[in-house]
């Protein structure tokens, strides 16, 4: 279908946000999606020091928990990029969500930023009751890279046996981390790279060395164990293909994963353009998904 009009209005104000990306002031608090609490605290495992943020809908003794991994942080964004994001993951689901900010390890080294979110999940796993959470329902979600991380840190559970999560939210995650565009066998990078706020080949100097995993040559034993999948892409996405080729590989190898293509959208939808039909959609999903099992765990 066409891209939605509204996003053509806001490129044809804003054409450097083509190849530069979505730049939008965030709302003030009084605007934002209301929640019980918000608190800022930090994991301190060995010589683990990272700040998160912990957004809890609303007063109860029990909580089921759902990790938060910002895909903006590798680039400019920080907690502001993602609070609302947040806020509407909590309202809609009923879950607390524990948002990372993985920021001190990019400035120490891209390479050691996997390694410290997943020892902050391996915590965040160990020490769930602290947060009132149920230890048998963590959940994780990202958004672009930060989908990346997230499920490159399931497959690297999945081997190690570290520790288990319940579900992964993927929204329009980046799947194959080469640089390729014009040459490249992804159809939707040739059409739509710099031209909707991603521009591959910037986005790569950023990225490079961030997954030790080749998330496509994952064995298809390891993709069966996968938790319960949501993956949502953008029809003009330049990582639409590959998003959706990996929830093709991940349902041939038997497990369970509803993939969801939002046409006429782009990358970065749950983000911007807040109020818009999609935007309101996709959150509703996800909390419908994230409710599902929830049920499930209470029964």
């Amino acid at each position: 279908m066409p891209i939605h009009s509204y996003i053509l209005q806001h490129f044809e104000q804003l054409p450097d946000d083509r190849t530069n990306g979505i730049h939008s002031e965030s709302p003030p608090n009084e605007r934002r999606p209301d929640v019980f609490q918000i608190e800022d605290q930090q994991i301190d495992f060995a010589s683990l020091h990272l700040p998160i943020r912990i957004y809890t809908p609303k007063d109860m003794p029990h909580y089921s928990l759902l990790v938060f991994l910002n895909g903006g942080e590798i680039i400019s964004g920080d907690w502001e990029s993602s609070d609302i994001a947040c806020r509407m993951l909590a309202s809609f689901s009923g879950y607390k969500v524990i948002s990372i900010d993985y920021k001190p390890l990019l400035k120490k080294s891209v390479s050691s930023t996997f390694d410290g979110c997943y020892n902050a999940i391996k915590w965040i796993t160990s020490n769930a009751q602290k947060f009132g959470g149920n230890p048998d329902n963590v959940s994780i979600c990202g958004d672009s890279i930060g989908a990346t991380l997230a499920t490159s840190i399931i497959i690297q559970s999945i081997k190690t046996n570290d520790f288990i999560l319940s579900n992964q939210l993927l929204f329009y995650p980046i799947i194959d981390f080469t640089n390729e565009v014009e040459k490249s066998e992804y159809l939707s990078r040739k059409m739509y790279n710099a031209k909707y706020g991603v521009d591959i080949l910037k986005l790569m100097q950023f990225a490079t060395n961030l997954i030790p995993i080749s998330l496509l040559e994952t064995d298809k034993k390891c993709l069966s164990k996968m938790p319960e999948t949501l993956i949502f892409t953008a029809e003009y996405d330049p990582f639409c293909d590959e998003g959706e080729l990996y929830a093709e590989k991940i349902e041939k190898a038997g497990a369970v994963i509803k993939h969801i293509r939002f046409d006429g959208n782009i990358h970065g939808f749950m983000q911007y353009f807040p109020g818009s039909p999609d935007y309101m959609r996709g959150y509703e999903l996800s909390a419908e998904f994230l409710m599902k099992e929830e049920k499930e765990v209470i029964l």
